[in-house]
């Protein structure tokens, strides 16, 4: 077994970030294609959009903890959940005010990203553990 890398916990934060919002885009994009394809209900359709982001963001978590856990030692848990919520609020969340001030349009969309801000937060505090 690969001994695990003593790293800090700005570099952890920054790949549980990584890796979760790559997760999450290629699990979100998966899911949504399948339920709009299926489906040709404007309202299931509005639902998927606020619901599929936070289902999609934990499972990515969880992928993104597991890794960290066997990968890195995890000196501070609570660090890392906080560092890397503040990678996801300033990057996306940067993204969706400056698609906002673009068009002017509050999407469902948005609603599912702050629901799946608080998801984020709530699983990187539940999955992340100190491995020292």
């Amino acid at each position: 077994m690969k001994p695990k890398k003593n790293s800090a916990d700005w570099y952890i934060a920054a790949t549980h970030w990584l890796t979760s919002m790559v997760a999450s885009v290629i699990l979100g994009i998966i899911l949504v294609i399948i339920i709009v394809s299926i489906s040709d209900n404007p309202t299931i359709d509005l639902i998927t959009e606020i619901s599929v982001t936070p289902l999609v963001m934990w499972l990515a978590v969880k992928m993104s903890a597991s890794y960290l856990n066997k990968t890195y030692v995890i000196k501070d848990a609570h660090k890392v959940a906080v560092l890397s919520l503040i990678y996801v609020v300033i990057v996306a969340g940067g993204y969706r005010l400056y698609s906002f001030l673009q068009t002017g349009v509050f999407s469902p969309e948005y609603i599912g990203f702050i629901i799946a801000l608080i998801v984020f937060y709530v699983a990187s505090k539940k999955y992340i553990k100190v491995t020292v």
